[in-house]
């Protein structure tokens, strides 16, 4: 449950959403270990000579048995979270104590503190703080019953199912039951306390059965301590001081309080997303980075931020985060894979709740690194299974407008440190693009990418926006052509066609991109339109006519067996740089991305394309053929061929182009016979 809910009402902003009966248990989660006195100068005792009262003892209701039976089998996957629940317990106490004293005035020089001590030889593990403390009215609502409404109705129709941990699973969230975690590892559990203000401590004991005991105890400091009598076997570990530190240090090191295991200082780095960000330095964030970079991302451990976000905010949701992007991806992109793992974990009030939370963050954009701490996240009973509701929901969506906000900024702002980022990372984002099924979240995601552009120099690269806020007046779509390199971008058919009306094109060089415009329909409400494509259906496109020397009888003489030896063949004026520019019945890019993937067969390939050649009837090599097809058959037809597989070749459409190599290799032979240079060099 959110860990806000356990606030008292000085903390706790968020406390009228819960009904009464559930506050109480809320606390009652928390309060189990709230409290020392100060310094830890008052020891504890259970010695019966300072026991004013005898001992009452107590049955559990029969849900809460039933209740407890399933938290303490199945509701928790690793046991050490019992450590993790009583420290946090122990936090809200001694956090409730400060804010209490602060408020009524009370003793301001109390050095709070969380103490942990194991006992190998006893098995046994005690927690214990100078926190707020709890009376026996306390004791009784919280430890010995689940004060919620319909809790007998909802055991009962759990207790049957065969599948303890869905059971489980399904209390998350309904009731606030942290303190029995411990459960799961004792036999025995022993609560002593007294409460702020109050004259008498108690001590509240179980002992693995059905019932408990509640006895007076005078002598008590306020706070509380709860000593876990550990189970033989497994749970044996957690009276090894090594492995509750490992555990503090998994979960609960960026509390702000001191803990110590056996006298020894734990946690002694802040945490840092708390701070504001200009009281935070540099080194800090290096010392930070590597810190959660050894705990959750061991490949970064040697790395260094690229870059820093640190953003906080109370509305619309409550959110600590700190993210870093690595100065170097060593990341995996594995576009066909439903799983990834994720560099952030979900904090809340600086405890762990999970690590390597996939939710927080969209996929991707799981290069980031770092935490985000809430309290406004609805969390399950183990704090293990997020509830994707809509506050998560929004929390997500926040974080992820923050994000490329972030970005959009850097880009702005340094544009040569973004465009380093920019040549690790860029394939994160075409992939968002990809996968992502929302117009508005591509649009978003596409406002991060750059591109080279026919208006600028080589290596200047531009953004969709910036292009958008270039165009010509009345124009409606964003131009781009696909191209390994600039050279060969520049030197395309399609590509003449625009630069002699002085339009702007975006050339993309990676074979992701061409995915990408594929899956970005619009940007800005401006259509994106491969050259290529749109060339082909825009009579507008058509390049200078020139004048041509040949006769119309000798076009139509041309033509004809051209179409006879190649196919769907046309005169036209689109180019007039190049011999021909080829038109094919499939939007080219994505005749290209089914052709690269194997999707077309090679005896479907022309039949797919359906494509048409449209010859410059005044480029050189053109007019050649109108003697060269009457004298020399033979060497015609291999031109006529190459030209075709050349337009092929120039828009990314040659499936195979062994057969290409091979009738080059005899064109070059029927070139150099005597015969052949006479019928071509003869006028």
């Amino acid at each position: 449950m959110h860990r806000g809910a356990v606030k008292s009402y000085v903390l706790c902003r968020n406390l009228h959403r819960f009904p009464r009966a559930f506050r109480y248990v809320s606390v009652a989660s928390r309060n189990p270990t709230c409290s020392l006195s100060h310094g830890f100068c008052r020891q504890y005792s259970e010695d019966a000579s300072e026991l004013t009262k005898p001992v009452e003892r107590f049955n559990f209701q029969a849900e809460t048995r039933n209740l407890l039976d399933i938290v303490a089998k199945s509701l928790y996957s690793d046991q050490e979270v019992f450590i993790r629940e009583l420290v946090s317990n122990a936090s809200d106490a001694l956090e409730k104590r400060r804010c209490a004293n602060l408020v009524e005035g009370g003793n301001a020089d109390i050095a709070y503190e969380i103490k942990i001590t194991t006992d190998e030889k006893a098995r046994t593990i005690m927690f214990e703080d100078n926190g707020i403390g709890m009376d026996r009215n306390d004791l009784m609502k919280c430890l010995g019953t689940i004060a919620k409404s319909g809790s007998k109705e909802f055991v009962e129709k759990h207790k049957g199912e065969s599948n303890g941990k869905n059971s489980a699973e399904s209390i998350i969230g309904q009731f606030g039951v942290g303190f029995y975690s411990a459960f799961m590892v004792s036999d025995e559990v022993t609560v002593s306390t007294r409460k702020q203000g109050a004259d008498l401590g108690y001590i509240w004991k179980w002992n693995g059965s059905d019932s408990y005991s509640i006895q007076e105890d005078s002598s008590l400091p306020v706070g509380t301590r709860v000593k876990v009598a550990l189970k033989p076997g497994d749970a044996s570990e957690f009276s090894k001081q090594q492995k509750v530190i490992d555990v503090i240090n998994k979960y609960s090191y960026f509390i702000t309080l001191p803990i110590t295991v056996n006298g020894e200082r734990v946690n002694t780095l802040n945490a840092i997303w708390t701070m504001n960000p200009k009281e935070v330095t540099p080194e800090m964030h290096e010392t930070f980075f590597r810190k959660i970079a050894k705990t959750h991302s061991p490949h970064l451990i040697a790395d260094r931020p690229q870059y820093t976000i640190h953003y906080k905010a109370d509305a619309p949701i409550s959110i600590r985060a700190l993210l870093y992007v690595p100065s170097h991806n060593v990341s995996q992109l594995e576009f066909a894979s439903d799983s990834f793992d994720s560099g952030v974990s979900l904090y809340a009030r600086k405890v762990l709740i999970k690590a390597n939370a996939k939710e927080l963050l969209p996929r991707y954009m799981r290069f980031l690194v770092g935490v985000v701490d809430s309290e406004d996240v609805p969390l399950n009973l183990s704090r293990e299974m997020l509830q994707m509701d809509a506050v998560l929901m929004k929390l997500r969506r926040t974080l992820t407008d923050k994000v490329v906000s972030f970005f959009v900024t850097q880009m702005r702002k340094d544009r040569v440190k973004y465009s380093e980022f920019y040549k690790g990372y860029s394939l994160y984002f075409k992939e968002g693009i990809c996968l992502e099924s929302d117009q508005g979240v591509k649009e978003q995601i596409a406002s991060l990418l750059m591109f080279e552009s026919s208006n600028l120099k080589p290596g200047v690269k531009t953004s969709l926006d910036e292009y958008v806020g270039r165009m010509q007046e009345n124009q409606n779509e964003i131009f781009y052509l696909f191209a390994p390199n600039r050279q060969l971008a520049e030197s395309s058919p399609y590509f003449e066609m625009f630069k002699s009306q002085n339009r702007e094109v975006l050339f993309a060089y990676e074979a992701a991109d061409e995915v990408v415009f594929l899956s970005l329909p619009q940007f800005k409400q401006k259509q994106l339109k491969s050259v290529d494509h749109w060339a082909q259906y825009n009579e507008n496109t058509e390049g200078e006519k020139s004048s041509t020397v040949i006769r119309d009888t000798d076009k139509k003489e041309l033509l004809d067996w051209m179409k006879s030896t190649l196919g769907s063949v046309k005169g036209s004026h689109r180019v007039s740089e190049h011999p021909c520019v080829l038109n094919v019945r499939a939007e080219p890019g994505m005749a290209r991305h089914l052709l690269r993937i194997g999707q077309v067969k090679d005896m479907e390939h022309l039949v797919f394309l359906q494509p048409t050649l449209n010859v410059n009837l005044s480029h050189p090599i053109i007019s050649s053929l109108v003697r060269l097809h009457k004298t020399n058959p033979k060497l015609a037809q291999l031109v006529a061929e190459q030209i075709y597989d050349n337009a092929l070749v120039t828009c990314g459409l040659l499936k195979d182009p062994s057969n290409m190599i091979e009738r080059v290799n005899r064109l070059l032979s029927e070139l150099l016979k005597p015969e052949a240079k006479s019928s071509i060099l003869t006028p």
